[in-house]
């Protein structure tokens, strides 16, 4: 993997969590924080789930092995909106983050809690991978309350 094909991918995962939260504004709080058919109970903590797993990841591959803290033990993330301008700036962080990287650096293998190696760009994709999983059961949700997100393809945010 190089960092322009990595970073399209990145790209495509902040706009499309970006959709899904602007979408998810739609909802009303009742709706955001009832329990629903999500692996993390609620859209809200889905979306802060979501949010949280890019913040950890990106800090791991840092060198800044978070462990089982989580985002909102650090930063106050009760609401849709602080969630929002948190996804916003972490999407800024992991896209400078990936730019700065070299194909060496990609292919540098991090060390995980059990003891498996990986390469560093796997956990990158893994994290927009993740991200798929969850805004599909978000799209779902929104789409069922009348309020869908659209297309979220990655094609769809490719020219961006």
């Amino acid at each position: 993997m190089d960092t322009d094909s990595l970073l399209a991918f990145v790209r495509f995962h902040a706009w499309a969590n970006r959709r899904i939260i602007e979408t998810a504004a739609e909802l009303t709080d009742d709706e955001l924080r009832r329990a629903g058919p999500f692996d993390h109970g609620t859209a809200f903590q889905t979306v802060r789930h979501l949010v949280d797993v890019d913040w950890s990841w990106r800090e791991f591959c840092t060198g800044n092995d978070v462990g089982e803290t989580y985002v909102w033990e650090k930063v106050p993330l009760e609401d849709l909106a602080s969630l929002g301008e948190f996804s916003r700036s972490e999407d800024a962080r992991l896209l400078a983050y990936v730019g700065s990287l070299d194909d060496a650096s990609l292919a540098e293998p991090l060390t995980l809690s059990d003891g498996t190696s990986v390469p560093r760009w796997l956990i990158v994709a893994h994290v927009v991978n993740h991200g798929t999983q969850h805004r599909s059961e978000l799209a779902r949700y929104l789409t069922d309350r009348g309020h869908s997100p659209g297309e979220l393809d990655l094609l769809d945010a490719y020219a961006l």
